[in-house]
């Protein structure tokens, strides 16, 4: 993963480096949302904030429950890191609560394309989009490791634990994905005392391994975004 070095790019490579991140951020939650809606499971990521979301009486949405659970993940690498945490990722904050509403508005965006068919055209359709979605946001991630100006909370906070203990960064964010799906699954059962396969299923086991396929399978691509990004 990155190390953010920003003291050599003038203001406007800068300009048009966040811009392009701000817009990145769009496509990460279109893809996490349009995954969620085909209901076979969602996201390691996104698994806490959906499970307590679809808590009856829930007082947040999901999206607010997104931003608190980035605000623990910001917290806990200042922690690990220390004064080796860069100041620029405190940015993370503001990124959280943009990234947080960008989940509201396009799980809003993406209702009316819920699959709840059981049949085997609705399976296949359900598959088809929870593969869209997580294609898209693969590809959100990608460009934002392009954009190489911040990251999301979610990756900064297992790349911290990377560092602290000295382990692989790809190692590390499985253990933090499993993690966060085995936090979905105590949620569930504690505040619905039953296993519902549209909240943690097999949507869940696929996208731990086929989103990271497809950003090493995009991110060879993305050349014209770094002509785009770097100054002439």
């Amino acid at each position: 993963m990155m190390e953010i070095q920003l003291s050599h790019r003038g203001a406007a490579e800068l300009a048009r480096r966040y811009v392009g991140f701000v817009i990145v951020l769009f496509v990460i939650a279109f893809g996490t949302s349009l995954s969620i809606r085909a209901n076979l499971g969602s996201s390691p990521i996104s698994c806490p904030p959906y499970v307590l979301s679809l808590v009856p009486g829930a007082p947040l949405t999901m999206g607010q429950y997104v931003m608190c659970m980035h605000i623990f993940f910001i917290t806990s690498q200042i922690l690990l890191l220390r004064r080796n945490y860069q100041k620029i990722q405190l940015l993370q904050i503001l990124v959280s609560f943009l990234f947080g509403w960008y989940t509201d508005l396009t799980m809003w965006m993406t209702s009316y394309l819920v699959v709840d068919s059981c049949t085997v055209g609705g399976y296949a359709l359900r598959l088809l989009e929870l593969l869209t979605g997580g294609a898209i946001l693969a590809w959100g991630i990608a460009a934002e490791v392009k954009c190489d100006v911040l990251m999301l909370a979610g990756e900064g906070f297992p790349l911290a634990i990377a560092k602290v203990v000295k382990r692989e960064f790809g190692k590390v964010k499985m253990c933090s994905d499993t993690g966060l799906v085995c936090c979905g699954i105590v949620f569930m059962l504690v505040f619905f005392g039953r296993w519902d396969w549209t909240m943690v299923g097999p949507g869940t086991l696929i996208s731990m391994f086929y989103v990271g396929y497809m950003v090493k399978r995009f991110s060879p691509h993305f050349t014209w975004l770094t002509h785009l990004l770097e100054p002439r």
